[in-house]
């Protein structure tokens, strides 16, 4: 990986960690308008950053090590209230990983 796409990758996580802390401050508020403009700005931008990390790294594995770990740092709380809907595609994906794979 070239230095400017760390530098820039290294700005992503800076970015979605001032994000993060956004919606720490918007989580009490009366109105959720701006709660949920952050919350989509973070998922926007982790959704990028992850692209990125997959696209300018050839060793995937240590790639899919640091997503995780992303993922662990800024979506814990999302993972913690994560529930499917019985006919949710992703529903079907978590199923075959429970069956299969537990």
């Amino acid at each position: 990986m070239k230095d400017n796409k760390l530098y820039h990758i290294l700005d992503l996580i800076e970015e979605i960690d001032k994000v993060d802390k956004m919606i720490l401050i918007h989580k009490d508020s009366d109105s959720t308008l701006m709660l949920d403009q952050y919350k989509n700005q973070k998922l926007k931008l982790s959704n990028y950053l992850v692209k990125e990390l997959l696209i300018n790294s050839d060793n995937r594995a240590e790639v899919m090590y640091i997503i995780k770990i992303f993922i662990e740092k800024f979506y814990v709380n999302e993972m913690r209230h994560l529930h499917f809907e019985e006919n949710d595609n992703l529903k079907k994906i978590e199923n075959v990983f429970i069956e299969n794979y537990s």
